[in-house]
């Protein structure tokens, strides 16, 4: 047997074992959080469920007595209402994976037929780098909550189609696989460049297996996805169910679907990597790149590209600064004599429901969102750090003992990163003690969430470009560049969370201001009579999004980074 093989195999039962015990270990995390109840909590739950509750007394504080393996609100067994709907998940999943790497696929052929019809002078390089840049932000930074809405208005009420019909099956993937697309997308113009190096030039029977293998690697955003869409889609899927267990606070519900997402999630991430080994060793002999002709990640973007895009960042961050200043009314100043009146002098974007001024809360808003992500970054920043160092030492060599021992230092983050964002954003919240049910009494709560769901993503980035630094570059000396870029990513992704929580009204509390939490409630009932409530505080977060995004994205560029994924792991 030869070296090649015998690492090979070494490689397959590690990634193996470590799958297993990221498996176990979310076990053990779920079976410690039951503890994690507050009897506060409890209290206000007997209180809520009184003249309703299936069983004969209320639940005791102790939640180790409680029965963990049947929904507090029904008699019906967790594993039996996870069985029933794994395997509608699973089909959704695979759907939604097969139909967005069909399209990323066309989109990049495409894209390479119109670069090898036209003349490609510098100039006009850069340009189209530039619009790339812009297209595929802001196509990667759309409130991941608007995607739930367009699935729950077009098929059933829009169209008029029902639910259970396979159209409105196959249109809800469509609209779940939009933003794993542009992330395939994006990925896939970096392997494009890199194989435009290599011996050979572009081979799309290799791009679509380095594309595949991706796509396996975002089960837990199209799990993300579904959650929201399950809102609206069809209840066989686990999304409407865990959806619905949060906000009941059902925790065993909770608990059986969380864990049953994290075995999705790592099966189909072990998938990818046994892929990619196999790949790797029946396809090497016609990839292979030496080192001295692997590309060197060399810039297209203008210089001016990356100061503009920070320029931007210092203005949000000046507007979230100076919002108080420049909101010409209260976010809670009511004038009920001109609610719901269109855009006018007085009010340059219109009132809502209420008669609250939506400039002045859209800006209010735009504040709460920067300065909770920031805090959310704060928190999370010196640990990420201190641990991708840590495990960036534990990697002596590049050798299967030195993968093992960096393995071990990241599986913590492992455990954490099996729980999509979305998961464990509102398992989290769910423990927050509410206030009269309309969500957690303090924006402290989501906070402390949206960090904890940073950190295994923060710490993904900065073990992920490091590694994909300029040729000549240290892996010091690549970990203090992918700094900033993790910062500015990690600061969108807590932007997203809050924005997201808040939406689905876990997140900071009304009547306070939140870009998320605008877009909720009455909003889209006043839709055809001031669709304005709806509109600014969608293009508002999609181009406060679109410029912290622009902005790492282009730092990555510039700093000749090789790999054009780290924004999707926030996405994970």
């Amino acid at each position: 047997m030869t070296d090649e093989k015998t690492r090979m195999l070494i490689t397959v039962g590690r990634k193996a074992l470590f799958a297993v015990m990221v498996i176990l270990l979310a076990w053990l995390l779920l079976f410690a959080l039951r503890g994690a109840i507050s009897p506060s909590l409890i209290n206000q739950m007997n209180q809520e469920g009184a003249g309703n509750w299936p069983r004969p007394a209320a639940l005791p504080l102790s939640t180790w007595s409680w029965d963990w393996s049947k929904s507090l609100w029904s008699d019906r067994s967790v594993g039996r209402i996870v069985g029933e709907r794994l395997g509608g998940t699973l089909a959704i999943i695979g759907g939604t994976m097969l139909l967005s790497l069909l399209i990323a696929l066309l989109f990049l052929f495409v894209g390479g037929l119109i670069a090898r019809a036209t003349e490609r002078p510098a100039g006009l390089d850069k340009t189209r780098s530039v619009l790339r840049l812009v297209l595929i932000s802001g196509a990667v930074s759309a409130p991941i909550f608007l995607w739930q809405i367009l699935v729950s208005a077009f098929p059933p009420m829009w169209l008029g189609i029902p639910e259970e019909s396979p159209f409105a099956f196959w249109l809800s993937a469509l609209f779940v696989s939009a933003l794993p697309v542009w992330l395939v997308v994006q990925y896939g113009h970096g392997e494009m460049s890199k194989m435009a190096a290599m011996p050979g030039g572009l081979s799309w029977r290799h791009l679509s297996a380095r594309l595949f293998i991706r796509d396996l690697r975002l089960a837990g955003l199209f799990v993300v996805m579904i959650v929201l869409v399950g809102f609206a889609a069809s209840p066989l899927d686990l999304g409407r169910q865990f959806a619905n267990a949060v906000n009941r606070r059902d925790f065993p519900v909770i608990f059986g679907v969380a864990f049953a997402f994290v075995v999705i999630v790592v099966l189909f991430r072990l998938a990818a990597d046994l892929a990619e080994i196999a790949y790797r060793y029946f396809a090497h002999q016609t990839r292979a790149v030496p080192a001295a002709e692997a590309p060197t990640g060399i810039s297209r973007l203008p210089r001016w590209v990356p100061a503009v895009c920070l320029g931007l960042v210092a203005a949000a961050l000046v507007i979230a600064v100076a919002a108080p200043l420049v909101a010409p009314y209260g976010p809670n100043e009511r004038l009920l004599s001109e609610r719901l009146s269109g855009p006018s002098p007085a009010h340059i974007l219109g009132t809502d429901n209420l008669g609250r001024d939506v400039l002045s809360r859209l800006v209010l808003g735009i504040r709460e969102d920067v300065l909770l992500a920031l805090a959310a970054v704060g928190i999370m920043f010196l640990l990420a750090v201190g641990w991708s160092i840590l495990a960036a030492c534990a990697r002596r060599s590049d050798d299967w003992q030195g993968d093992t021992m960096e393995d071990l230092v990241m599986l913590p983050r492992d455990v954490l990163y099996a729980f999509p964002w979305l998961v464990l954003l509102l398992l989290m919240v769910s423990f927050a003690v509410p206030d009269s049910g309309r969500g957690p009494a303090s924006s402290l709560p989501v906070i402390l969430a949206a960090s904890l769901v940073l950190l295994p993503r923060a710490v993904g980035v900065l073990q992920e470009a490091p590694q994909s630094a300029p040729e000549g570059r240290s892996w010091r000396q690549g970990l203090l560049r992918a700094l900033p870029v993790m910062a500015l990513f990690a600061v969108a992704g807590g932007i997203v969370y809050v924005a997201t929580a808040s939406y689905l009204g876990l997140g900071v509390p009304p009547p306070t201001p939140e870009l998320g939490g605008m877009l909720a409630g009455p909003v889209w009932a006043y839709m055809l009579q001031a669709p304005w409530m709806a509109v600014w505080p969608s293009v508002a977060l999609i181009l406060l999004l679109t410029v912290w995004v622009m902005a790492g994205e282009s730092l990555l560029e510039r700093f000749g980074f090789r790999t054009k994924a780290v924004w999707s792991k926030i996405w994970e």
